[in-house]
């Protein structure tokens, strides 16, 4: 999570402020496709796979592995051909979307890929995995950034690293099963028709309404701000990337927690330890907000002048970090099987956040909307879902 952060610094140092927006740019696009989930089969590998271990059917979660891994392939392919017909969303090229598209190709797979060190519990294996992408990265990144200045070859190298190592992932995962890779990927389209697609597209739409509630105000910067104050914005914003990174760390060992509570003892135990974990993860947040935000204010003064106009965003977003950080309501609702109702929950408050901040900021006054505005329309729908989805989970665990 360190490097990570320290990635993002290292970039907004060596590359100039168009170019860092430039390159935030990229990375919204390739979280945004991250987002379809490989149409929600990579939530229910995610649900599948730690059962399949327990009852020693490895086959079962390699198949589905490679499901999600053909079906980002073809997403990304739908993408690309968008995006060449003039499909390019505002102040966006279409190469730069390609690119994007391709680097969370390469994000999803590697999520697929690690599924399986998750999914036995081995939190250890899975944090040397995310930690050898993250230092290579890291290096290539800055070194590459330096060298050219652009911020799309930086990105394409990062995927290159990100596949060769997803690869290498995969290769162990299926010599646990002496099984071919075309083996496996031939199983798996057999059995595509298989799948509960049903419920894969439910799971996908809830991750949509999901990935909405925590990006839609980077779409409205990256629309209605200028370049160089989207970049002010996007480098304020590192905050919640890495106060997400982290519930993303715990959570990896969380949900497959959660799911072996609920197999082996039933919702209520399994709505404990979410409440539990929740509840510790907030008062964290809360105890480290306020020194980081004068080690941050101070960060940026001293090193990062150009960025010295996101300050004044920064309690907002520290502010929601702590909500983001403690939000594991969302993976009971998932282990349990109500996906429809995260899915209504979310809506629901997305819909009032929407509305709430359309009547406050009254954009049809013409007037331009402004970077601390934008950041209130992300604070209306972190509360708004942090709150729903909580009631939604409290309502479930009696269901």
């Amino acid at each position: 999570m360190g490097l990570m952060l320290v990635r993002s610094l290292v970039l907004a140092r060596i590359l100039d402020v168009d170019a860092f927006g430039q390159f935030s740019a990229g990375i919204l696009v390739s979280a945004t496709f991250c987002m379809l989930g490989c149409v929600g089969l990579q939530s229910m590998l995610q649900r599948e796979w730690p059962v399949h271990l327990v009852r020693r059917q490895e086959r079962h979660g390699l198949v589905r592995a490679a499901q999600c891994h053909l079906v980002a392939l073809a997403c990304c392919a739908v993408g690309v051909l968008a995006g060449a017909a003039g499909a390019v969303p505002a102040g966006m090229s279409a190469p730069l979307l390609t690119i994007g598209l391709l680097h969370g190709l390469t994000q999803q797979i590697f999520l697929v890929c690690t599924t399986e060190s998750r999914s036995r519990g081995d939190a250890l294996r899975f944090a040397w995995q995310t930690i050898v992408r993250t230092m290579g990265g890291l290096m290539l990144s800055a070194v590459v950034a330096a060298w050219t200045g652009s911020p799309s070859v930086t990105l394409v190298v990062d995927a290159a690293l990100t596949l060769l190592l997803s690869i290498a992932y995969f290769s162990r995962s299926l010599g646990r099963t002496h099984l071919r890779w075309t083996t496996i990927f031939l199983l798996a389209m057999r059995r595509l028709p298989d799948v509960r697609w049903r419920s894969a597209l439910t799971l996908m739409a809830a991750m949509i309404v999901t990935f909405g509630v925590l990006n839609a105000d980077r779409w409205v910067a990256a629309d209605q701000l200028s370049v160089g104050t989207f970049a002010q914005y996007s480098f304020a914003w590192l905050v919640l990337t890495i106060a997400q990174s982290a519930q993303s760390v715990i959570n990896a060992s969380i949900y497959p927690l959660l799911a072996r509570r609920f197999a082996a003892f039933g919702r209520h135990v399994a709505f404990s330890v979410c409440v539990r974990v929740s509840a510790a993860a907030f008062a964290l947040s809360i105890v480290v907000t306020l020194p980081a935000y004068y080690l941050i204010e101070y960060v940026i003064r001293r090193w990062y002048p150009p960025y010295v106009d996101a300050t004044p965003l920064l309690p907002l977003f520290l502010a929601i970090a702590a909500f983001r950080m403690s939000d594991f309501w969302s993976s009971f609702l998932l282990i349990v099987g109500q996906e429809g109702r995260l899915l209504r929950a979310n809506l629901v408050a997305t819909v009032f956040a929407v509305a709430m901040w359309v009547i406050l900021i009254q954009p049809w006054r013409g007037a331009p909307v402004s970077s601390y505005e934008v950041a209130g329309l992300a604070v209306l729908l972190t509360l708004g879902a942090y709150a729903a989805v909580a009631a939604a989970a409290w309502r479930a665990r009696r269901a």
